[in-house]
């Protein structure tokens, strides 16, 4: 008898100790559950959407449209699209980018035309900016002339009046390599506002040389 007492008292100790931690095994298997739901959840809002190319039947990307997303939180800052015409050497003539908000309201749109001259090589490029009513608040122009070896060998850009905003000169030696850049900048009315040349030996920079006195 006292055998068999102690078997009862002995499970029913057993039974009790199981009802007290079944509520603790629910509550660890809901936090679980809840882990795994944020987990998904983040990996969802982490999940970014790749960029989607549109091709012509040379092969060209016609098309590009893309999001642009912050990097405190993943969320969308604009959404991009990208317009690409050609000519028959296969050069970019024409580049157009719209940018509108995460709600799709156009916020402004950028074009480009760029002109080449019979060595492909880009003589003319002009930029024209436009707000989201498609007025025009910006515009410039710059030009390209090449050395023989096809190195850029002056660039300029012009103001939206016409009048020369900038120059850049580039000198280079018998091998290619770069051995001067000369800057000048000017105000809308002609007057030059900046000058300067930059040496450069086969390390880097080596002296620079202020001409606004010269």
């Amino acid at each position: 008898m006292k055998f068999f007492a102690l078997f009862i008292n002995t499970n029913l100790f057993l039974l009790f100790f199981l009802i007290l931690m079944i509520p603790g095994c629910i509550n660890s298997g809901k936090e679980s559950g809840d882990q795994s739901s944020d987990t998904v959840s983040k990996t969802i809002s982490n999940k970014k959407e790749s960029p989607r190319l549109v091709y012509d039947n040379q092969g060209n990307i016609t098309e590009r449209h893309s999001v642009s997303y912050r990097q405190k939180d993943n969320s969308v800052r604009s959404r991009d699209s990208y317009y690409y015409k050609y000519d028959e050497h296969k050069n970019v003539i024409e580049e157009t980018k719209k940018s509108h908000d995460p709600n799709g309201n156009l916020v402004f749109k950028n074009v480009n035309f760029y002109y080449f001259n019979d060595l492909n090589q880009k003589v003319e490029q002009k930029f024209f900016s436009y707000d989201a009513n498609d007025v025009l608040n910006q515009q410039s122009r710059n030009t390209y002339s090449y050395d023989k070896d096809g190195n850029v060998l002056q660039e300029k850009s012009w103001y939206e009046n016409g009048s020369l905003k900038s120059i850049i000169n580039s000198s280079r030696n018998s091998e290619g390599y770069l051995t001067a850049e000369e800057y000048i900048n000017f105000d809308i009315d002609g007057t030059k506002k900046y000058h300067k040349k930059f040496h450069y030996s086969k390390y880097g920079l080596e002296k620079t040389e202020d001409l606004m006195q010269k």
